[in-house]
């Protein structure tokens, strides 16, 4: 029993649920209004933390991880070239006992959330059908990486309808559209570079195996562009600027890491990279929450220290 939770748990890949999570947390920031006209929140100084806001936030870490179960399954194929040592591939972990631990996660998750909100419900129902769908494309460059993200961004939807008991509201809605979704494309294009062997292998097309140059373009053009955007509109704010640095930086020790096949690391610091691009807007807010990721996802990949899983 102790085994077989041993690999389930490194299975769930728990660095990834801080993504998932800081998509929660940019949801529950919307909800509580923790921006002003400029999309900027340096004036606020905290969240109004609930006991439900700390229960979506759990939701949406352990989300990913529940999911993650399913994820190893279907791409088994692809991850015996990229990822040989993952237990699902190896056999360490069973199938179907992991697959009731993941569902009875799911499930809980569902009640959880519908008893706040019937609304969190449908935003649930809707990721995991994008999910799917974005396993199913996985041989359609660009259009899977747009599903993946469309997917993820659901976790912001899901924490406005808790939190509020209502449907997020158009400007709600539009947020997530031009700030959530992009960032989650780019995470999901990010991940690709370190399954180029086995997405050749299998037939799997991303920029990475057809256009390399492009892939790269975009993974260095799309966060300066968001990080430039931002400090315009708010007249270069010295704070946010110092952040939009870090920011730059990351996506250069990425590209760094990538062109020496360093993907272990690389990994690292795409999940770093994306929780810092969501909570620009709302640093004020979450930077003791930020740094706290920061810091747990450095030390989650101490414990995954192999490349092949």
């Amino acid at each position: 029993m102790l085994k077989f939770l041993y690999y389930y748990v490194r299975s769930m890949r728990l660095y990834y649920g801080f993504v998932t999570a800081t998509t929660v947390l940019v949801g529950l920031c919307l909800a509580h209004g923790t921006y002003n006209e400029l999309k900027l929140s340096w004036a606020v100084s905290c969240l109004p933390w609930t006991l439900r806001d700390v229960a979506l936030l759990a939701m949406g870490f352990f989300a990913w991880g529940f999911n993650q179960i399913f994820s190893d399954w279907y791409d088994r194929k692809e991850d015996a070239i990229n990822a040989p040592h993952r237990p699902m591939v190896t056999g360490a972990l069973a199938p179907r006992p992991a697959f009731a631990l993941s569902a009875v996660g799911l499930a809980t998750i569902a009640i959880a959330g519908f008893l706040m909100s019937p609304w969190t419900l449908a935003f649930l129902v809707l990721g995991g059908v994008l999910n799917i769908a974005y396993s199913l494309l996985k041989r359609m460059p660009i259009l899977n990486c747009l599903v993946y993200a469309c997917a993820i961004s659901c976790c912001a939807l899901f924490a406005i309808a808790g939190v509020t008991g209502r449907c997020p509201n158009v400007h709600e809605l539009e947020f997530v559209e031009e700030w959530i979704v992009p960032f989650h494309f780019l995470m999901c294009h990010n991940s690709y570079y370190k399954d180029v062997a086995g997405d050749s292998a299998t037939g799997v097309r991303t920029l990475q195996t057809m256009w390399p140059k492009v892939a790269m373009f975009v993974s260095v053009f799309c966060p300066c562009l968001a990080v430039l955007r931002l400090n315009i509109v708010s007249w270069f704010n010295m704070q946010l600027f110092l952040l939009s640095l870090s920011i730059v930086a990351i996506v250069f020790a990425f590209q760094y890491f990538i062109s020496r096949g360093r993907f272990h690391r690389a990994t690292c610091l795409n999940c770093q990279l994306c929780v810092l691009l969501l909570l620009m807007q709302f640093i004020a807010a979450t930077w003791i929450y930020a740094i706290a990721s920061l810091v747990a996802i450095q030390l989650l990949f101490l414990w995954y220290n192999d490349e092949k899983e």
